[in-house]
């Protein structure tokens, strides 16, 4: 068999090919003409440990929004009941801003559970998360798996390029537990244009 050849023309055909390729890859168009906007980079720590609270990157919504999972895993053996979880999640509010639901529910607590999420004092970078059932209904018992708790939304802020930076537990409790549940995340978002 002959040798392979590649001519000027060939080198400008191959160059042509991979510039279009690119320009369809990551960052490429939108369709109309617009770049598509980077997406939101997130990171965590895999799934909870047992009796341990914990977030997870739950996937992006777009470019610049991403839905954040709160889990708890349940005990290695038997179960773990409690009343509530009450938390903080901290962020820097240069970076992220929290996108509110409309309604908020929990898969682990009775749809009667009283249930707040909303901002430290109305401003960015502090949520306040409150879930507790209602008297005269049962306590909440989780056994050994993962058990999703809640979904927060969070978007980058207009123009903010960042590294990953971490969203945390403060002041957090789980109430009337039957044995210690701690809270602990290494979950971190960013953005790169």
């Amino acid at each position: 068999m002959g040798k392979a050849r590649v001519t000027a023309g060939g080198f400008l055909v191959i160059g042509f090919a991979a510039a279009l390729l690119s320009s369809v890859g990551c960052g490429g168009d939108s369709g109309n003409g617009d770049p598509m906007p980077a997406p939101m980079s997130c990171s965590d720590g895999g799934p909870a440990a047992a009796n341990a609270v914990t977030m997870n990157c739950g996937g992006a919504i777009d470019g610049t929004t991403e839905q954040v999972d709160v889990v708890m895993g349940g005990p290695t053996s038997g179960t773990t009941a409690f009343r509530g979880l009450n938390f903080d999640v901290i962020y820097d509010p240069t970076k992220l801003e929290f996108v509110p639901a409309l309604e908020y529910t929990s898969p682990i607590f009775d749809p009667s559970a009283l249930l707040i999420v909303a901002l430290a004092n109305g401003g960015q970078g502090r949520i306040v998360v409150g879930i507790q059932q209602v008297d005269g209904v049962a306590d909440v018992t989780v056994s050994s798996s993962q058990h999703p708790v809640l979904t927060l939304t969070f978007r980058r802020v207009t123009g903010a390029n960042f590294e990953p930076t971490p969203l945390t537990f403060d002041r957090a409790e789980a109430t009337l537990a039957s044995t210690g549940v701690v809270f602990d995340s290494d979950l971190a978002i960013g953005y790169q244009e």
